[in-house]
Order: structure tokens, then sequence, then C-alpha cells
């Protein structure tokens, strides 16, 4: 009996620590999603990938913080794209789509709003050749806004110890019920 509520104590515990742990969201993202009140209000050059298409490549991204959210101002690598919707194809007709405008070396480029960093953002693109909607993942990365930016990232040591206290409570709860359960049988 004591091996059992061992190995349930050992398997809480375990969970505990991989649930502490940050967990990556892709090789370029960061280990937690951060969200607009997360970061200082301001502008900034930030990196963005495509999780799933090499054909939708963004090859520039200014990220853009206020109090009311982030919006993501995207280059693409070309012209075959002729809107942008933050969601996917089939929600984008219903929504706001980003028309596309040009840079200075005839890229298209959008404006898009986006829910955090760190973290697969689904967006629409609008293939003017096509004329049809492609869905796309793409993280827009933390790690190049300045240090002291990111004012939360995480449950922080609060979350985890909270996140300890709640694991360490069930292992004990579990431990009793198994030895008053071995008490009534023996």
């Amino acid at each position: 009996m004591k091996n059992r509520i061992s190995r349930i104590v050992s398997v809480l515990l375990a969970s505990l620590c991989v649930s502490a742990s940050p967990l990556p969201v892709s090789a370029a993202g960061g280990s937690r999603p951060v969200y607009a009140e997360d970061v200082e209000n301001g502008t900034y050059e930030i990196e963005a990938e495509t999780l799933n298409s090499s054909m939708f490549r963004i090859v520039a991204c200014t990220l853009t913080v206020t109090d009311e959210g982030m919006t993501a101002r995207v280059t693409l690598s070309g012209k075959g794209f002729g809107r942008l919707f933050a969601g996917r194809g089939e929600e984008a007709e219903n929504g706001a789509y980003s028309e596309f405008g040009e840079d200075g070396e005839g890229r298209h480029t959008f404006e898009i709003p986006v829910s955090a960093l760190d973290t697969p953002v689904p967006v629409a693109g609008w293939s003017i050749k096509r004329e049809r909607w492609y869905d796309y993942d793409v993280v827009f990365r933390s790690d190049a806004l300045p240090e002291g930016t990111v004012t939360k990232k995480g449950p922080g040591a609060a979350g985890i110890l909270a996140g300890a206290g709640v694991t360490l409570a069930a292992a004990g709860v579990l431990a009793f019920a198994l030895i008053r359960r071995k008490k009534r049988r023996g």
C-alpha cells in the first residue's frame, strides 16, 4: 500500500513540475502567450513566423501595442495575397479583413489584430490568382522586444506556488482516502 501511495504522490508531483515549466510553442516562439496587457504600449519591430507554409512568408512585422490591444503591420514576401484576415477563411467574409497596401518595394502590407505573442494565431490570406482563402498559423515573436518591455510572462512565483499547494492538497486527500479504504477492508 505504501508503494502505491508513493507512486501516486510521485505522479502528482511530476505533473506539478511539468505544468509549472514553460512549454515552447515552436522553435521560434517563447514559452507562454504574451498578451497586450503584458507589454508596454509602443511600436516595435518583431519577427513573425508562418508555421504551416513557405508560400505565405512574412518578411517584416511592426507591432503596435495600446491599451486597446495589439495590431501588426505585416509585409509579405510577394504580391499574391490581396486581403488578410485574423482568423480562418470561412469566417473572413463575415469579418473585417484588411485590404493590402504597398511598401516602397511594391510588396503587399496588411494591418491585422494580434490576440497574443508567442502562440499560433490563425490568419487567412485571400489569393488574388486563385480567388479563395487559405488558412495559416503565424507566431508573432516577443523575443525581439526590448528588455523590460514585457511586464509579465508566465504564471510567476505566486502561480507556481498556488499550483504546488493544490497538487499537494490533492495528493494528501488521495493518500488519506486510500489509507481509509485499506482500513475498512482490512
